[in-house]
């Protein structure tokens, strides 16, 4: 499998995840990194377990309780004086039955795994992961906003979290399902294929003369082998999307436990879900790919009138590698549900731009303040980023985030990890809105569209003729067309950019003076109505699905990649984050 992510035990089949993350060790390294259980190690060829104290003493006690801080086991005398020595009074002391049930889950929540088995002890708020000593000094070196992983809030993991992550994974496991029963399909239909084939070319084979035997030997073998092969890819395609199902659903059934364990402390609850959630997204970020593998035959019309042919009939294989996006969940926003997960407001921002991060914070544009401000999605600001004049939209691309600066025609380019400016980009134009698409980036400036490819050579840039003015944000869709909207005109628009071509024109009496607009995963199209106090979400053929009201003046919008969830903020820094969930 391309990752392996586990293999089956070879006695019970059980499932076995690969130790560390996705991909961290190779198949070779496999065995010296699965953590030793040493309740297991300890009961392994004796008949009862002794106390470990007592063993030390040369006396053999029946031990009937186990330290799970001291991994040793105690009886029951001991027991008491372990708890009664201040070193150990905190040390969890489980009877030998409960630790036998609960040992199976990995004892490694708290272990970094990155830095030989140091134990976690700060909770970074920027980077949302917890971090040990080492991981604080290097990977976190830029990061201030730490507090101790033991008071980490409670409601870190509250309910409605735990659902969102549990309803994701499942969904996503349904995905995986469906893709695996297509492929069994896949294989039973081609053993279909190949019975009807055989008998239809056996049927041929009895009404001509014996000669064509030796063509007929052929023909099967040459069919056995393909179906052979096209089976066996297909088996491997499904063993990999078996792996990763199996995967995911071994530590979500593991540290499932620690969440619904009441009796379990936060900090073991937060890991888990913090490792279930990484977990989860690290799979989701998976290349996958769905192989559709069909056998095509046909009996020649001549076969049955003449003899001497070189062959009897055309066997094939068409194998079809479609790429498969698992993160994208197809919403009808005609009918879907709209909820408002998150509302704050920060004081004093005049927003006018804004992304949301690979960790799900979000990053804004203060126009008045000059600054940028990295916050979280309950509004808690993690970092603010000081500029020397008032900047306008921000785009993620890559490693690095682009801010607008119309008053100086320039672009800020910042590191995504650290937010420090790696570079300021002159591009020759008032930039306000900024899109970029593979190697094309589009800029509104007011008064025209501005298309760069292949980075941001001025010389090399080129107007897109829109008819429109007071053009301040625009978006690419996967197609390559750029979408944007005319502030003083009420109008949006979608044109192509190597055609020139106006796909749709939309505008609306509703629709008043549109200040913002984002595309989805499917190409769907959100734009503020700054002055109508709404939303509008256009297909990609600009037809009006739905109209969400409840938002006042908006000025900036963007969608999160992969959820079904988006932000609008003001110039008066109010923020509502919205998704939508099918009714």
């Amino acid at each position: 499998c391309d990752p392996p992510l586990g293999f089956p035990c070879p006695l019970c089949r059980v499932f076995i995840p690969a130790p560390g993350e996705i991909a961290q060790y190779s198949v070779d390294e496999w065995a010296l990194k699965f953590p030793e259980n040493k309740f297991l190690s300890s009961v392994t060829g004796v008949q009862f377990i002794l106390c470990k104290p007592c063993q030390g003493d040369g006396e053999e006690v029946k031990a009937n309780g186990w330290c799970k801080d001291c991994s040793e086991a105690l009886c029951e005398e001991c027991t008491k004086y372990h708890k009664k020595y201040r070193p150990c009074r905190k040390h969890v002391v489980l009877s030998l039955a409960e630790w036998s049930d609960i040992s199976q889950i990995p004892d490694t929540l708290e272990i970094c795994e990155t830095h030989d088995g140091r134990k976690f002890e700060l909770f970074c708020r920027k980077h949302f992961i917890p971090c040990c000593s080492v991981c604080v000094t290097t990977d976190h070196n830029s990061c201030s906003n730490f507090c101790q992983l033991g008071k980490v809030c409670g409601n870190f993991i509250e309910p409605d979290k735990v659902k969102v992550l549990q309803s994701g994974i499942e969904k996503f496991c349904l995905k995986v399902e469906s893709i695996i029963e297509k492929e069994k399909a896949n294989i039973n239909h081609i053993d279909d294929v190949t019975d009807t084939f055989t008998k239809e070319l056996s049927d041929v084979i009895t009404n001509i003369i014996q000669t064509l035997k030796k063509l007929e030997e052929e023909h099967l073998n040459e069919l056995s082998k393909l179906s052979k092969e096209s089976k066996y890819k297909l088996q491997k395609s499904v063993e990999s999307f078996d792996q990763r199902l199996l995967y995911l659903k071994h530590w979500r059934e593991l540290l499932s436990r620690n969440l619904s364990n009441e009796t379990a402390s936060e900090t073991k609850r937060v890991l888990s879900y913090i490792k279930l959630k990484n977990i989860h997204e690290n799979i989701q970020k998976m290349k996958y790919t769905k192989l559709d593998i069909c056998i095509k035959t046909k009996v020649l019309d001549d076969v049955k009138k003449l003899i001497k042919l070189p062959c009897l009939a055309d066997v094939s294989a068409n194998e079809n590698l479609d790429q498969v996006d698992l993160n994208r969940e197809t919403i009808d926003y005609t009918h879907a549900k709209e909820n408002v997960i998150s509302e704050f407001t920060i004081r004093g921002a005049n927003l006018t731009g804004g992304t949301f991060m690979s960790s799900g914070n979000l990053f804004l544009a203060d126009n008045r303040g000059k600054r940028c401000i990295l916050c979280d999605t309950n509004g808690v600001i993690l970092q603010e980023v000081k500029l020397q004049e008032a900047h306008w939209d921000v785009f993620t691309e890559g490693e690095e985030i682009l801010v607008t600066n119309p008053n100086n025609e320039s672009i800020l380019k910042f590191g995504s990890t650290s937010l420090e400016i790696l570079d300021t980009v002159p591009v020759g134009c008032s930039c306000y809105g900024i899109a970029t698409s593979g190697n094309t980036t589009v800029i509104g400036t007011s008064n025209s569209v501005e298309i760069f490819d292949e980075g941001f050579d001025v010389t090399r840039r080129r107007t897109l003729l829109t008819g429109l003015s007071s053009i301040y944000d625009v978006a690419i869709d996967d197609d390559n067309n750029v979408i944007y909207s005319s502030h003083s005109q009420h109008i949006v628009k979608k044109q192509g950019i190597v055609t020139g071509n106006i796909l749709f024109t939309y505008n609306h009496e509703e629709l008043k003076n549109p200040y913002g607009l984002t595309t989805d995963g499917k190409g769907n199209i959100f734009v503020n109505g700054n002055n109508s106090n709404n939303i509008h979400i256009l297909s990609g053929e600009g037809k009006l699905l739905r109209i969400v009201t409840g938002v006042k003046s908006p000025t900036c919008i963007k969608f999160q990649n992969a959820i079904n969830r988006f932000f609008v903020g003001t110039l008066t820094g109010d923020i509502k984050i919205f998704e939508f969930n099918e009714n």
